[in-house]
């Protein structure tokens, strides 16, 4: 019998009949002096094309996106330059979609309108200096994929966060937080997967607190202040949620540190806390993986990895605890890899389809498992790329395989 693959990949291309509508420092028709008149020019479909000024100068613009738009660098692989808040305006249907922004004093924000859902924004290998990405509003399902927040954060309520690198920890704020709790809508999965985040000190590095949505919690190497991940709620029809393969370090505090905090998880929510590694520098008081008040969800803790100077390592009350190891130390190199953690290594859960991608028994922590870290780092490299796949982990002989790749082009 002849076997096939189906590759299903979403590619981010301009709308049939779209116009470019181009930016140019001094620009006479048919370019646009400023990027505000080429907004307001524009319809549905539309593509902003930035030019950079001379000597890369920023635009210094507050825009306010009114329709359905892409925003791009005119000269390949390369950023445009700009300086100030881009405000998304919902609406039913809209799509705005941000490749290669370089913003040197702004984020991204929204104006309500739409319905729950409605507006898609996608910001795809930009790099923010000093700004934050809040998109926190039901009706915008957000994808911010492979961005740097050198000074900022990102909150959004649905979509994914997938290979960025966050430094939150001069933000009064969460690095990543997640809070969609529209009802009535069919459950769709909310990936956090490869990102880089340091959070400050009484912030999260991951704070979830949604019902309507699956969390995937995956490959995270997280520098945490208080609590380097939090979840709240859960789905209450069941289907599991995933928070495996995080490492997790207390690199400073100010009261009792947690590295993986379960709280107030809703009846009829599963939760499956798999394969991290949580460690701590900081000389307080820490917790591993606690599970604070108000739980009532089935918590599963199993093939973690928790530091030997960690103060109470795994909370022995979760619905299931096992495999879990406490008595040896992990110390970590600065990008989060392992200097010396032999409980770590190859000391995930050892299922087949848990291995590396190497096929040697799964190691715990960021690195380990097929969405290993380094799938998603190095950034900003310039080249179209394949940042996420959804594919089983396992193959049956005469069963069909599909997998589906989610991909961005400038």
């Amino acid at each position: 019998m002849r076997s096939f693959v189906a590759l299903f990949a979403l590619v981010f291309s301009p709308a049939a009949f779209a116009t470019d509508r181009i930016v140019e420092e001094f620009g006479q028709a048919p370019a646009y002096a400023n990027i505000t008149a080429a907004v307001a020019a524009a319809v549905d479909g539309d593509r902003i094309i930035v030019k950079n000024r001379a000597g890369n100068i920023p635009w210094i613009e507050n825009i306010t996106v009114n329709a359905s738009l892409q925003f791009l660098s005119f000269t390949n692989d390369d950023y445009f330059y700009v300086q100030g808040t881009y405000t998304i305006t919902g609406a039913a249907g809209r799509e705005v979609t941000i490749i290669g922004m370089r913003n040197t004093a702004g984020g991204v924000g929204f104006a309500v309108g739409g319905a729950v859902r409605g507006t898609k924004v996608r910001i795809l290998d930009s790099y923010f200096v000093n700004g934050i990405l809040a998109l926190n509003n039901n009706n915008f399902d957000v994808d911010v994929v492979g961005c740097t927040l050198a000074n900022g954060s990102v909150s959004i309520n649905y979509g994914n966060v997938v290979g960025c690198d966050i430094n939150a920890s001069a933000i009064a704020d969460e690095g990543i937080s997640i809070n969609g709790n529209a009802s009535g809508f069919p459950l769709d999965t909310c990936a956090i997967i490869g990102n880089k985040v340091i959070s400050a000190v009484s912030y999260e590095g991951i704070y979830s607190n949604s019902q309507s949505q699956v969390l995937h919690i995956r490959n995270n190497f997280i520098q945490h202040g208080w609590m380097g991940i939090e979840v709240y709620e859960g789905n209450e029809a069941g289907v599991p949620n995933l928070i495996w393969n995080n490492t997790v370090l207390a690199y400073t505090g100010q009261f009792t540190t947690y590295g993986i905090n379960m709280a107030n998880t809703n009846p009829g929510s599963v939760w499956e806390v798999m394969n991290n590694a949580v460690t701590a520098t900081w000389s307080g008081t820490n917790r591993g993986i606690n599970k604070d008040s108000g739980n009532q969800g089935q918590i599963n803790v199993y093939f973690n990895h928790v530091s030997s100077n960690i103060s109470v390592p795994v909370s022995p009350d979760f619905t299931f605890v096992s495999n879990n190891t406490t008595n040896q130390g992990i110390e970590l190199n600065g990008d989060g890899t392992f200097a010396n953690a032999p409980a770590c290594i190859d000391g995930g859960n050892p299922a087949p389809v848990l291995s590396d991608l190497d096929l040697t028994l799964g190691d715990a922590g960021a690195y380990g498992g097929s969405y290993t870290l380094t799938n998603f780092h190095p950034l900003h490299t310039g080249a179209a790329r394949v940042y996420l796949t959804g594919h089983p982990f396992n193959v049956r002989s005469g069963a069909t395989l599909r997998v589906k790749g989610v991909a961005f082009d400038r």
